[in-house]
């Protein structure tokens, strides 16, 4: 028998996984992790979450074949995965197969069980090709066709890879959701993101390792999501038990923002004066990124998101002692 307070999250030392799981261990499920820590942090906080009864820590390659038991579980979370364009471009080729082939290694255990529901994390990555064609208007709809460009650069290896597991879940006979995260951020993300990023090169201006703060591709936009936003989103959609076979957007498309203001904005944090310099357009970013949010915000119902100047002092807050 299915157990609906049973979850698992692969993934689950991340960015997302980790505040996925204490948000959950709270609302009182019982929580089993898998992350083989290749990215996850197995730090104090971390360390506090699995003094928790209801947490069960696996550290597990899921390019591996999976002899897990996943008895009466009846969410998968999956958010393992090779992320991070600096990661992607140091192997391209082996970040696309470690993506697909942990998904099929996880399908291919949940087979037999129907009645769980698989939520694969996509990326909003998928609709590089079709902003970059110029195909698509803004807000970005889940609705859009995606798209395959004959030329490939290393970066694409994970919008790629993500579009292959969207299509190889579908196929899959498996109940399952699929979400397009769109520029979450906040609190122990690392540092391949923009905004921690941005943080540590203007603490590094400081300490003048560098004369001026580049800013790379200044004018592109995007909108960006709080964390906690971002998790009751990922909750609202997975355990409404209406929803099957569906993909979603999740994300906060009221404050879009380019680059060079969003660096304006960080460098009002700092107590020092800090000289911002634009810098080059980085290969492969699209000029725009902000997604439509009706539909998941039809099945959600959330009225009020952490504005971004909130979200950032919340997330130098947590760096300031970190970079």
């Amino acid at each position: 028998m299915v157990n609906k307070k049973n979850i698992l999250i692969t993934g689950g030392a991340g960015f997302i996984g980790f505040p996925l799981a204490k948000y959950l261990v709270r609302k009182n499920y019982k929580v089993n992790i898998i992350d083989n820590l290749s990215r996850g942090k197995f730090d104090k906080e971390f360390k506090d979450l699995l003094k928790n009864k209801n947490v069960k820590f696996y550290r597990y390659d899921l390019n591996k074949k999976i002899k897990i038991n996943f008895k009466n579980i009846s969410h998968v979370f999956h958010l393992a995965g090779s992320v991070g364009v600096k990661n992607i471009n140091k192997n391209a080729y082996g970040s696309f197969f470690n993506n697909i082939i942990s998904l099929k290694n996880i399908i291919d255990t949940l087979q037999n069980k129907k009645k769980i529901k698989i939520i694969l994390f996509s990326t909003s990555e998928v609709y590089s090709t079709i902003i970059q064609e110029k195909k698509v208007k803004f807000p970005i709809k889940e609705s859009n066709n995606v798209l395959i460009k004959n030329d490939v650069i290393k970066r694409d290896a994970y919008f790629l890879s993500k579009i292959f597991n969207e299509k190889i879940l579908q196929l899959s006979n498996l109940n399952y959701l699929i979400l397009r995260p769109h520029n979450i951020y906040g609190p122990r993300m690392g540092f391949s993101h923009v905004i921690p990023e941005l943080m540590q090169r203007m603490t590094n201006f400081k300490k003048k390792q560098s004369k001026k703060v580049l800013i790379f591709s200044p004018r592109h936009k995007r909108a960006f999501c709080y964390i906690d936003d971002a998790i009751l989103q990922i909750v609202k959609l997975s355990f409404n038990t209406k929803l099957k076979n569906e993909i979603f957007n999740v994300g906060n498309m009221s404050e879009e923002i380019s680059m060079i203001k969003l660096a304006n904005k960080i460098k009002r944090l700092f107590s020092y004066k800090i000289n911002l310099k634009n810098g080059e357009i980085t290969q492969g970013s699209p000029h725009r990124r902000v997604p439509d949010m009706k539909k998941t915000l039809k099945f959600t119902k959330i009225k009020k998101f952490t504005n971004l100047n909130q979200g950032i002092s919340k997330t130098f807050k947590w760096y300031q002692n970190k970079i």
